[in-house]
């Protein structure tokens, strides 16, 4: 009867095999340190006996490890030769053996690992029963059949060989053959100097967010470090364990690309602004612009704009929504509910319109198609295409309303020296006011040097009536001789009180020369006119100066002026 005494765990079929301990985490270990051999090292013999215990007087001598089974037939697969003599399976070479039952053959793995790249190989290496391991001559000529010949340096093999201790039995990990890696290129590129990104919100004291505050525009000064210059690199071709040639590859990178008004500061690997402006990123290009361009709404998404250079938004400012610049300022579409406000002109390429809460100033011009339930305030011309309705504006120059049926209703429409439109007021509607020869912005100047006055006024009141309570009317007719005569204490706080009283007179003084210097800004270099080509509508108050005239039947084509002899308003043919 035949048996197969197999000389290795016959039960396993990989090197290593997956181990989940009792928390559940994975590793890989050895499944079997019984099944690495040598070369010529008998890994299995078939024997023939009477009875199955007889099978183990054939145990080979020093294979303590052994496993016998009966006799099925096995062939001898790669890296086994079988004795037909001896009866005996025969390793040709160092390996892992194994039993494939699918294909009824003894085998040998190769102990050889690949990495997927091809760029290094290593073989495992475990000592067998008989304390052997590899040679170097041994792994070389395996390298060489699988025409591999990037073999590393064989003193460096012999050496970790040598580290392997094979009385104390356990896997080694051996590289035996190394590529070249091959170099990777890229083309120049810029890395960032500050932070590009938005901000969520404003922190405000209270501990809240102001989510309106998120600082989309950032601000670049001239000569401000931006970039840092990455210089390109070539590409250079490597190798793999097989020889074969793997090619450098030119990478894209995360880097930015240079734009326009940025060049090389002192260092040339830094490089600044030639401009005051803000930066601007257009997918991955950067450069700094006069201008700040909203590709959308002010919105949340963009946040709360304020810039020192002049901003063009190509979407609408959304209601409590604020853009300031100390340039222009350009919308594309509406103005709602929101804080416009510019050292420049605001142009709108639709309409000023809104809820009451709407106010634009510019130091200059404004421009837009209609202005409604708004607070407009120019420097410049205020022109408007089609209708100015229940709106308070001014313009310290002219307010043009230049459309055919072109219209001012409602609310008080205030120019420095001329108002223009086709048709003022409307039939049973609010009252429109018209005027002219007024400059809000001195007379605000002249207001708020009155407030100042006012408190010194009252100051200089509460002196004197306290003074003559004191010391009677006298003191102010003959203080020399009333003072003269006074005691010593009364004495006393007669001179400060009038000292005082001195030098509250001179502050007021000083005040009111202030006062009318600013009145005399208010000459004018020409007459102020209200011009209405079509009609009047009565409820039309007109002002021009400090003369008024309520519109009481209906007026066509008319042009107000202010008659200086008579002191009143008049009117004769706009055209």
């Amino acid at each position: 009867m035949k048996y197969i005494i197999f000389y290795f765990d016959n039960s396993v079929a990989k090197i290593f095999v997956e181990k989940i301990d009792e928390n559940g985490n994975s590793s890989m270990v050895l499944s079997s340190p019984n099944n690495f051999v040598s070369k010529d090292e008998i890994v299995a013999r078939i024997v023939d006996v009477d009875q199955p215990e007889d099978a183990g007087k054939h145990i080979d001598q020093g294979y303590a490890f052994h496993i016998i089974q009966k006799y099925s037939p096995v062939r001898a697969g790669e890296g086994i030769v079988f004795d037909q003599d001896s009866l005996v399976f025969k390793a040709t070479d160092y390996g892992f053996v194994k039993h494939d039952r699918d294909k009824s053959s003894i085998l040998l793995l190769n102990p050889l690992r690949i990495q997927k790249d091809k760029m290094k190989a290593f073989y495992i290496v475990h000592p067998t029963k008989f304390k052997k391991i590899p040679t170097v001559e041994d792994i070389d000529e395996n390298l060489i059949k699988l025409k591999i010949y990037t073999i590393v340096d064989k003193n460096t093999l012999a050496n970790d060989l040598e580290q392997i201790d094979v009385n104390a039995p356990q896997v080694h990990r051996i590289k035996v053959a190394q590529g070249k890696e091959p170099k990777d290129g890229f083309d120049e590129y810029f890395s960032p100097l500050m932070d590009f990104e938005k901000k969520a919100g404003k922190i405000l004291e209270d501990g809240s967010i102001d989510f309106k505050e998120i600082g989309s525009i950032i601000e670049i000064k001239q000569r401000q470090a931006i970039l840092k210059r990455i210089p390109a690199e070539t590409t250079e071709d490597g190798f793999d364990i097989y020889g074969i040639k793997v090619p450098g590859v030119m990478k894209e990178t995360d880097g930015y690309r240079l734009g326009e008004n940025i060049v090389p500061s002192v260092d040339p690997n830094i490089y600044a602004s030639t401009i005051d402006g803000c930066l601007e990123i257009n997918q991955k290009t950067i450069s700094v612009s006069p201008i700040s361009v909203i590709k959308g709404d002010v919105s949340y998404e963009s946040g709360n704009i304020d810039f020192h250079g002049s901003v063009h938004i190509k979407g609408s400012v959304l209601p409590g929504f604020t853009v300031k610049a100390k340039g222009d300022i350009v919308i594309g579409q509406n103005v709602s509910d929101a804080f416009i406000e510019a050292g420049g002109d605001v142009t709108v390429k639709l309409g000023i319109e809104g809820k009451g809460k709407t106010k634009v100033t510019a130091g200059g011009k404004v421009k837009a198609k209609f202005i409604i339930n708004s607070n407009v305030e120019a420097i410049g011309i205020v022109q408007v295409d089609d209708s100015i309705i229940n709106s308070n504006v001014f313009s310290n120059d002219k307010i043009l309303v230049t459309d055919k049926h072109g219209k001012i209703i409602g609310g008080e429409t205030t120019a420095l020296y001329e108002i223009h439109a086709k048709i003022s007021g409307v039939p049973n509607e609010n009252k429109t006011i018209l005027a002219v020869g007024k400059n809000i912005i001195i007379e605000n100047e002249l207001k708020e040097i009155r407030n100042r006055m006012n408190p010194i006024k009252k100051r200089i009141e509460e002196i004197t009536q306290r003074v003559k309570a004191s010391f009677g009317e006298e003191i102010f007719t003959n203080p020399k001789g009333l003072i003269a005569i006074l005691p010593p204490v009364k004495k006393k706080t007669c001179l400060e009180l009038l000292s005082e009283l001195t030098t509250t007179n001179n502050e007021l003084k000083s005040i009111t020369e202030e006062y009318k210097l600013k009145e005399n800004e208010l000459i004018f270099d020409h007459e102020p006119t209200i011009s209405i080509t079509n009609k009047v509508y009565p409820g039309t108050l007109i002002k021009i100066k400090n003369n008024l005239r309520l519109i009481e039947e209906d007026l066509h084509n008319v042009k107000f002026y202010e008659d200086g002899e008579r002191k009143e308003i008049r009117f004769i043919a706009a055209v």
